[in-house]
């Protein structure tokens, strides 16, 4: 799941070598083996939605497929899965009783995520049933390529950016310019470092034991996008506010419990709630500061957004690929 930078997201193993020891072998392969396995079922996902991608699907179709997948098979979803048709560029996530398909000739991207105790992974990738805009997915495929063999310690995340950008240029498109890739922490999806899509100024190194979300995305529009109202996906923040609406516990009871840090559906809690007690618990909790809505980001109608994510671990001399 991508990360909106405000300043303007099989196992593959570059280098042989695990993440440095920093304590002893047991622990060590124990911390990293989380990761590894979360970057497993995380794959599994996708490739269980893949031949799923044809018209007629419905998009709830497809994301209850994977989110159950991932339920089944680790700690949770760190994040709902997405489906983004045409010119959504992230963050659509189907509500309650979706009845929207997948068309003739659409562009299709699908980016989910899970964690084994909080240790996560994060992946997307998009197909093209219209032939024209194959380009345009190999456009993100080779950025994303190009962004992982860079990612190394002493590596300056300017330069992947710039490199990203470069990458999406020559190929006839443009870099989303507000999305980025992200730093992964345990129970944190979009920690302190962002990998963008563009050249910048900023000197941020990458380190050793890192994780990353490398995630880039090709428009053939200006590369610039914008929020559309009503999000479908939302967190809580971590800080503790009053709320006087009965609704608005349940609403935090449920969240705190299940979601902790991670971004969750509007429809998962729906499945609990009724409507309206719903709708005016996210109205409190928004105006008091204890959540936060994902909008949904779209490049202009017309346009169409690809994108093509891995997550990977920093090792001594490279890195290792866990989706």
């Amino acid at each position: 799941m991508s990360t909106k930078s405000e300043a303007i997201r099989p196992v593959n193993i570059v280098s042989e070598e695990k993440p440095k020891d920093n304590g002893t072998d047991e622990e060590t392969e124990d911390e990293w083996e989380k990761w590894r396995r979360a970057g497993v079922v995380a794959k599994e996902a996708l490739a269980l939605a893949r031949p799923m991608i044809e018209p007629g699907t419905k998009l709830l179709d497809i994301i209850n497929t994977v989110e159950n997948h991932i339920r089944e098979n680790s700690s949770g979803t760190s994040f709902p899965c997405n489906v983004s048709l045409n010119n959504i560029a992230a963050h659509y996530t189907s509500p309650l009783n979706d009845e929207t398909v997948i068309e003739e000739g659409d562009l299709v991207t699908v980016d989910c995520g899970s964690h084994v105790d909080g240790c996560i992974a994060d992946t997307a990738f998009t197909v093209a049933l219209n032939p024209d805009h194959q380009d345009l997915v190999k456009a993100a495929q080779t950025a994303t390529k190009v962004a992982i063999r860079m990612m190394r310690p002493g590596a300056k995340l300017n330069t992947i950016g710039a490199l990203i950008e470069d990458t999406i240029t020559s190929a006839g498109f443009q870099p989303i310019k507000q999305l980025t890739g992200h730093q992964l922490k345990e129970y944190e999806l979009h920690a302190e470092k962002q990998v963008p899509c563009v050249s910048g100024k900023s000197e941020v190194l990458v380190e050793e034991g890192e994780v990353y979300a490398i995630e880039t995305f090709a428009s053939t529009g200006s590369g610039n996008i914008s929020d559309l109202p009503n999000p479908t996906i939302y967190q809580l923040l971590p800080i503790r506010v009053p709320v006087r609406f009965k609704g608005s516990k349940q609403f935090l009871g449920i969240a705190r419990k299940e979601y902790k840090e991670f971004p969750f559906a509007e429809r998962w809690l729906a499945e609990r709630m009724k409507h309206a007690t719903l709708k005016m618990a996210i109205k409190e909790l928004k105006k008091n500061g204890a959540l936060f809505g994902h909008n949904i980001l779209t490049e202009e109608k017309g346009e169409f957004v690809s994108q093509h994510e891995h997550t990977i671990i920093v090792t001594e001399k490279g890195h290792e690929q866990t989706t």
